[in-house]
């Protein structure tokens, strides 16, 4: 009787369609193809240097840091006690070690200070540990279920589709190969490293194409423009400008100066020695509680000083934008929007999530 295989983290299946499974190797490797992973993978290699630097020199995390870290990625996975955390770890393959080596990485990430030598190794050439500990913080990041959901549209588009796509394949392929600077001549051995063949990136590159022509259909000007109208005011976009005080008494001040003798923020800041902020936000992004005050804003309003913990923040707009189909930002999110709503469908028929739910962008 033959000796079943333990489950590891990258095997471990996700959705399924059909009679097939798409596991989190498969999420990551169509991942790979898409161009999506060379940017968290560099970002990986500098945190685990900057984890493995603090450690060299044995420099002390803040526990607190690490514990708040923990409580709001419980809250975000609406996790309330410890055995369904630890069910929720075990589900994906991961070990509380693990989740508290994830959040000490992250804040060293954070934190250090020292220098860094830039990261030069790929994750096709990288060894299997670091794979394997790459894919810890994919899962924790919420970045594996990204790509599974995006996986899962090119899926569901192929599954839809009748007849042969063989034609658009090679458009797609010289699409790959530039994007991700690969001779066709060095393209066996690239996918070699990978764990792959020419035909399975035959039928990765078959639902791409799919899937990018069904997109190119329903992202219209019209589509688009239809989509801003109602999303108009939510999508708005504000210049915010915040200093950082600790007391009441100096948030006055801060206001006081701005209103009644015309500094600027940063002016004040910075004679203050106050941390200063500057940022720009759409209105959906801002937390709900504090959206009612930008409703009727214009640019140069100072809000009252807004409680944080035992100090204050002052905010002012410095500008409002409204949105336009020119900015790439207010279009990417309505691109998005239409796309998840068409996809919705195709996924409720051909899609069966095994492990995590749909996850949301």
């Amino acid at each position: 009787m033959p000796v079943s295989q333990p489950i590891t983290r990258e095997n471990r299946v996700i959705f399924s369609s059909g009679e097939g499974g798409f596991t989190a190797k498969d999420v990551v490797d169509c991942a790979v193809i898409r161009g999506e992973i060379d940017p968290l993978w560099k970002n990986f290699l500098r945190v685990a240097e900057c984890d493995r630097l603090a450690n060299e020199r044995e420099l002390e995390l803040d526990d607190s840091a690490l514990d708040s870290a923990a409580i709001a990625f419980r809250y975000k996975h609406d996790l309330i006690t410890a055995e369904e955390t630890e069910r929720w770890l075990e589900d994906r393959g991961v070990s509380l070690a693990e989740f508290s080596e994830y959040f000490a990485r992250q804040y060293w990430g954070r934190s250090y200070s020292g220098p860094v030598d830039r990261p030069k190794s790929s994750y096709q050439t990288a060894s299997p540990e670091e794979k394997d500990l790459f894919l810890v913080d994919l899962i924790l990041s919420g970045s594996l279920d990204r790509m599974a959901e995006r996986l899962s549209y090119r899926v569901a588009s192929q599954a839809d589709e009748a007849g042969d796509n063989q034609a658009n394949i090679g458009e797609e392929r010289a699409r790959f190969l530039a994007a991700a600077e690969i001779d066709s001549a060095d393209l066996a051995d690239w996918l070699t490293q990978l764990g792959r063949d020419q035909e399975w990136l035959d039928q990765v590159l078959a639902a791409e194409a799919i899937y990018q022509r069904r997109v190119s259909q329903i992202l219209t000007e019209r589509a688009l423009q239809k989509e801003l109208v109602p999303m108009h005011l939510n999508l708005t976009r504000f210049q915010l400008e915040t200093v950082e005080v600790d007391s009441r008494d100096a948030a006055a001040e801060v206001v006081a100066c701005v209103r009644n003798d015309a500094m600027e923020m940063s002016e004040v800041a910075e004679e203050s020695r106050y941390p200063f902020h500057r940022r720009e936000v759409l209105l959906e992004d801002i937390p709900s509680e504090q959206q009612q005050r930008f409703l009727s804003v214009k640019a140069g309003t100072l809000f009252d000083p807004i409680p944080r913990g035992d100090a204050f923040e002052v905010w002012r707009v410095k500008t409002r934008t409204e949105p336009s189909l020119q900015d790439p930002i207010i279009r990417a999110r309505l691109e998005s929007r239409i796309v998840e709503r068409c996809f919705n469908e195709l996924l409720s028929k051909y899609i069966d999530w095994k492990l995590f739910l749909p996850p949301s962008e």
